[in-house]
């Protein structure tokens, strides 16, 4: 318990540093407060509706951020006037669509990065990992809307998959997995594998840097003065020995899927928490810029803090560490 609280402390740390600096980004050219963070273009009578709800908008920004984390904390995180619709309702539709576009990216990524790093490592400059090396390199430089457009060219509309009927640009629909597998692989493969894909690609080439470096370890050489299997000693002993960077960086690219899932939701259609971002801004709907950058910051924090607690499971040397300190 003693490690968690260092991890807990960051995170409300975080949380009231980032969603203050959001408040204040959403009142600078603010001259009407009831008016403009209600969207700007609402009535008369929402704009009453607005002052009942929100008394307090025309306060000093302290008072205000003070004020709205008394509302998150009773569960209040605010509305969209111009949509009619309460924030949390709207999380509750959009959100699960852009956490599987996470994981669906994620999974893909992992599937890709994993035997590429740890064969291009055992087999280090061979024509494998040379041709490995160009290829990542090539991906990473290409942007994950040129990736969609070439999958949607070569998977989509060249490819008879029998059984699967992918959508075409913009059709894309959210399904739960355990509602219809099909119709969940069919709408979220593609869209995950054009983000997956870059993300292999980077994680593959970390993953081979430090598996060359483990594979030349005394904890190794041990293993296999041991007699232990090559097979082994490659994916087991290596691989667990060189994976705490691959976590880091899985951590880290949380952030920056939320941000590529806005891309793919526009292009593909799964209507995820991304597209309402960018229509909030476009609408100056700033209650709502407010909530979901709030939402955001718990999702990934959370998950730094989960990634954070797997390094003590992965590397018993940092449990007793922490347990030490």
């Amino acid at each position: 318990m003693r490690y968690l609280a260092q991890p807990l402390l960051q995170f409300v740390l975080v949380f009231i540093i980032v969603t203050f600096l959001v408040m204040a980004a959403t009142r600078i050219g603010v001259t009407d407060p009831f008016r403009d963070l209600a969207g700007g273009t609402v009535s008369q009578a929402q704009i009453e509706q607005v002052k009942e709800d929100y008394p307090y908008l025309d306060d000093p920004l302290p008072v205000q951020w003070g004020y709205w984390m008394k509302d998150v904390f009773t569960g209040n995180w605010g509305r969209s006037y111009l949509q009619g619709q309460d924030n949390l309702d709207m999380f509750r539709q959009r959100m699960p669509a852009t956490i599987f576009i996470v994981l669906w990216s994620i999974g893909i990524g992992l599937l890709v990065a994993i035997p590429l790093g740890v064969y291009g490592a055992y087999r280090r400059d061979s024509a494998f990992d040379r041709v490995a090396g160009v290829g990542s390199f090539a991906v990473i430089s290409t942007p994950p809307l040129v990736i969609g457009v070439l999958a949607l060219f070569l998977i989509v509309t060249r490819v008879d998959w029998w059984i699967f009927d992918f959508p075409t640009v913009g059709r894309s629909q959210y399904v739960a997995p355990w509602e219809d597998p099909v119709a969940h692989f069919q709408n979220f493969f593609i869209p995950g594998l054009v983000l997956g894909l870059g993300l292999g690609a980077a994680w593959s080439r970390l993953l081979r840097a430090d598996m060359i470096l483990v594979l030349q370890s005394d904890a190794v050489n041990m293993a296999r003065s041991k007699g232990i299997s090559p097979r082994r000693v490659l994916w087991v002993h290596a691989l667990r020995n060189s994976i705490l960077s691959l976590m880091t960086a899985v951590a880290l690219a949380m952030s920056a899927l939320i941000g590529g899932t806005i891309v793919i939701e526009i292009f593909f259609g799964p209507q995820g928490i991304g597209s309402r971002l960018i229509t909030a801004i476009q609408q100056r709907d700033l209650l709502v810029v407010q909530a979901i950058a709030a939402i955001l910051v718990v999702f990934v924090v959370l998950c730094n803090l989960i990634v954070d607690l797997l390094y003590s499971v992965v590397d018993p040397r940092i449990r007793l560490a922490r347990s030490i300190g």
